[in-house]
């Protein structure tokens, strides 16, 4: 089984370019409701839009709940010098047996179509297959929303399979594209 110790012992920090990946925190809230209540970010999502801040509390207390269980690693992603949190960014469903974890992402409309998000899939999945030590990272997209398959494909994430109405997300059933690399691709990752 793959020991993440070091990884959960204190919330790991990311730096990229522009870019500084922190544990969300309560103070989050306000900013990461604008994110989670925006349906053109939900789309696809697989949960409902949050109807109020209290919604995007429960997550918040979710992941500070999940870290130390080692079920969740989740980032906020913020730029450097402004902790206003444009979104997240992380594992959920991390299963050490297998070496394996699902990776997840939101961003702000505001923030879209400026690489922001591909810059910090790309630190998350390089410190998956590096620091964690992952085999494979997974990734699950609603056809609906082809600019995420876009984004893993071009962090280095290979279209695996159609799973047919997989999920009943908010009134329909959806269609799933199962998205993954391998530890043996981390060079795709640039």
């Amino acid at each position: 089984m793959l020991d993440l110790t070091h990884v959960f012992n204190a919330f790991p920090i990311i730096e990229t370019e522009r870019l500084r990946l922190c544990e969300i925190v309560p103070a989050d809230a306000d900013a990461l409701f604008k994110v989670f209540s925006d349906p053109k970010v939900m789309v696809g999502h697989g949960t409902p839009v949050h109807q109020s801040v209290a919604d995007t509390r429960r997550l918040i207390d979710w992941y500070a709940r999940a870290f130390p269980e080692k079920r969740a690693l989740r980032w906020a992603v913020t730029r450097h010098g402004d902790d206003t949190a444009l979104g997240t960014c992380g594992y959920h469903d991390i299963t050490a047996y297998h070496h394996r974890a699902e990776i997840g992402y939101e961003l702000a409309s505001a923030a879209w179509r400026q690489g922001i998000m591909s810059e910090a899939v790309r630190a998350v999945v390089r410190f998956g297959l590096e620091e964690m030590g992952l085999h494979r990272i997974e990734a699950n997209v609603d056809p609906a929303n082809p600019a995420s398959a876009n984004l893993l494909r071009k962090v280095g994430f290979t279209e695996e399979a159609t799973l047919r109405e997989r999920f009943f997300d908010n009134g329909r059933f959806v269609n799933d594209w199962f998205f993954a690399i391998l530890a043996t691709e981390v060079d795709k990752v640039r």
